[in-house]
């Protein structure tokens, strides 16, 4: 895993190297927005990780996940803040993205979402 790029020079990178479409999140699956297509586990591949500091003031960051399908000639680029590992994911879905967390910063992502979480709860969320 890549850590800490400012999310605007990642994303400018990966679509030079022809990850040109978005990619989100969608329950079990996720969804190409340029086709509206839904894409199983299976169907993809994370090919790179990256971890962007959105935000330094409010300590918060994203994750960029070059995905390309297995089966089509297509690649992109999905972005995530590590509130959607805490809500909103299959456990199909969160398998295939543990993959990349026990390579990369599995120690890192864990101390973040007990941040968020600890935020939550003082909150009442």
């Amino acid at each position: 895993m890549h850590s800490d790029y400012e999310l605007v020079d990642v994303i400018i990178a990966l679509q030079e190297r022809g990850f040109n479409h978005d990619f989100v999140i969608e329950n079990e699956h996720i969804r190409c927005l340029q086709y509206n297509e839904l894409i199983a586990p299976d169907d993809f591949e994370i090919m790179e990780t990256h971890h962007c500091e959105c935000c330094k003031k409010y300590k918060n960051g994203s994750l960029l996940y070059a995905i390309r399908l297995m089966n089509y000639d297509v690649k992109g680029i999905l972005m995530s803040n590590y509130q959607s590992y805490l809500k909103g994911m299959s456990m199909q879905l969160w398998a295939k993205f543990d993959h990349e967390l026990r390579n990369g910063q599995r120690e890192m992502i864990g101390k973040d979402l007990m941040k968020i979480t600890k935020g939550q709860d003082e909150k009442g969320i």
